[in-house]
């Protein structure tokens, strides 16, 4: 579970802002929150997380963030390259030209802080710590000195002095030189296999981050393998009045030539997949597989959806269907996947686009309707205000971003505000309140 996130120098944030899933007050629902077993006694963690604001107030910029983190740390790059950060325009000194990703969480009854600091070409900092009785104690610890040489201390917690684990991560530290000084070696560790780490790696990968724009990878495939998953996406979306009474997926074998033809495929895009011996391709909802000579007959796999029209049955393709029907096959995943155990952490950016606010309040009330051992939680961003409602969300899960006349986005939770029992948290929001409004200022 994610417990805390702080992240300095990227695109709008400037100084450090932080998010955290670890609720201020102890009076807070029980259905709101998980209770961990840490080091340091017992902790409520919130499951829920919402960002509120204007438009281009930095609540996109907050997921770019955490996407460019986990990119970086999961992909690591390619030697004597830059990093690829965007940093923040603008020029404050202190920042020394270096951007923070710091993820505070709790995996396998531990809980471990991680992060780096680095600049467009190289890592500065990078430290992998854990909760013991006595605090946070090192795992890992890298600092670049005023030389420029990295130096990376390993501590006897992370391994014992003399054991295989320990032996190989003390040979990759010493072959970070001067043209891998842009690699976290927690990376490092990974891909050459160190297994202390690798659980830590998994965390990471099971970040999951959905941008409106970005559609579930596979979804038709996945229709096509699991009956359960297609019959649940098809009984949400009758009982979520699309207009969809049924989900059908259809596979066609035909010839490579009339999928050109058909689509009407770039020249460019025909070579590459000419070139590939084998592999699947999505083209405007459908998927198309071809292996190894199998490139003149290709099988394509599409979605059809049943709608009921006067009396009889009609079949639509997915291109077809609105928006909001669209958007919600990009989260209904996350709905069955909560169902089944999983410890994901989904952060969706506009979840509320293309759909109704009961819509959006169904399914944030849904996520909470897990097993409830389930360690899943979700993190959002949305400009529908009327979520906004202390019925439905707790004062710690609700969060305010805007910017400061240097451009500079802050965030603030609303339990930072003193609010009434009773208090009507739209309206106050509405009236300025808690700032994260947009100005409209009148024609000169």
């Amino acid at each position: 579970m994610l417990l805390k996130y702080i992240v300095s120098n990227f695109m709008s944030i400037g100084h450090p802002v932080e998010f955290s899933m670890l609720p201020a007050s102890e009076d807070v629902e029980r259905n709101l929150v998980n209770v961990i077993d840490t080091k340091a006694g017992k902790w409520k963690v919130l499951k829920r997380g919402g960002l509120f604001g204007p438009n281009a107030s930095g609540k996109t910029t907050f997921m770019k963030s955490l996407h460019f983190a986990k990119k970086f740390i999961l992909s690591g790059r390619e030697s004597g390259k830059g990093t690829g950060i965007n940093q923040f325009r603008g020029d404050i000194e202190e920042l020394h030209g270096k951007s923070l990703f710091q993820f505070m969480f709790y995996l396998e009854g531990e809980v471990y802080e991680y992060g780096f600091a680095i600049g467009t070409r190289q890592v500065y900092e990078e430290w992998l710590m854990i909760l013991t009785e006595k605090g946070f104690q090192p795992l890992f610890a890298r600092q670049t000195s005023e030389e420029g040489k990295t130096q990376i201390e390993i501590e006897s917690r992370f391994a014992e002095e003399g054991s295989k684990e320990r032996n190989l991560a003390e040979v990759l530290k010493d072959s970070i030189g001067e043209k891998q000084k842009n690699q976290l070696f927690l990376y490092k560790m990974y891909d050459n296999g160190v297994k202390r780490v690798e659980c830590i790696f998994e965390w990471f990968k099971r970040i999951k981050i959905i941008f409106p724009k970005s559609k579930v990878q596979g979804l038709s495939l996945h229709m096509g393998k699991n009956d359960d998953f297609r019959e649940f996406v098809s009984e949400n979306l009758r009982n979520m009045d699309t207009g969809v009474v049924h989900i059908s997926v259809f596979s066609d074998t035909m010839e490579f030539r009339e999928v050109v033809e058909k689509l009407d495929i770039s020249t460019e895009l025909v070579n590459q997949i000419e070139d590939m011996k084998n592999g699947v391709l999505n083209l405007r909802g459908r998927y198309f597989i071809f292996g190894e000579g199998e490139k003149q007959q290709t099988v394509m796999v599409q979605i059809k959806f049943e709608h009921m029209l006067n009396g009889r049955a009609v079949q639509f393709n997915v291109e077809e269907e609105s928006d909001g029907t669209q958007r919600l096959l990009d989260l209904l995943p996350i709905l069955f996947d909560i169902g089944k155990n999983s410890t994901d952490i989904f952060f969706v950016d506009e979840i509320d686009r293309s759909l109704h606010t009961k819509l959006s309040q169904y399914l944030l009330r849904e996520f909470l309707g897990g097993k409830e051992e389930n360690l899943n939680q979700i993190v959002f961003t949305a400009h529908d205000v009327n979520l906004i409602n202390l019925e439905e969300f707790g004062q710690d899960e609700i969060w305010f971003v805007e910017k400061d006349n240097d451009g500079e986005s802050h965030f603030r939770p609303l339990s930072d505000f003193d609010m009434q029992k009773g208090q009507d948290a739209l309206k106050a929001y509405l009236n300025g309140r808690f700032g994260a409004v947009p100005l409209i200022r009148g024609k000169n």
